[in-house]
């Protein structure tokens, strides 16, 4: 039960050690060129490809940061903002308190002027 192939005859296909000749050697090193400058071209290619993302990531991170600056800065605002208005009602309760004991003050004056002026009368 044979293919045809003689035992013999193909072990001396593989015994021989190949040596390329100086055409095949141009020929390696013009592939192994053209391969290189091809690889460079597409890297080149990629580059200006994915350059401009990368400046738009850079620009995006540099929106975020600016973002968070503006939102920190915005949240400092607004506490700054709640506490001028709790002051303000602080202060104008303060001033009620103060109008209302001058009220009475003046109640008071009056009350003894009005004692003063009745003595002064009576006497």
């Amino acid at each position: 039960m044979g293919f045809g192939f003689n035992r013999a005859s193909t072990r001396q296909l593989t015994s021989a050690s190949f040596v390329p000749t100086r055409s095949q050697r141009r020929q390696q090193i013009l592939l192994g060129a053209l391969s290189g400058i091809v690889f460079a071209g597409l890297g080149i290619a990629v580059f200006y490809l994915f350059a401009p993302d990368a400046e738009s990531v850079r620009q995006l991170s540099s929106a975020r940061t600016e973002l968070s600056r503006l939102a920190k800065r915005y949240d400092e605002r607004e506490l700054e903002l709640r506490m001028t208005g709790a002051k303000t009602l602080e202060l104008e309760r303060q001033i009620e308190i103060l109008n209302q004991r001058i009220r009475e003050q003046q109640d008071e004056i009056a009350f003894y002027r009005k004692a003063k002026e009745t003595r002064k009368q009576k006497e």
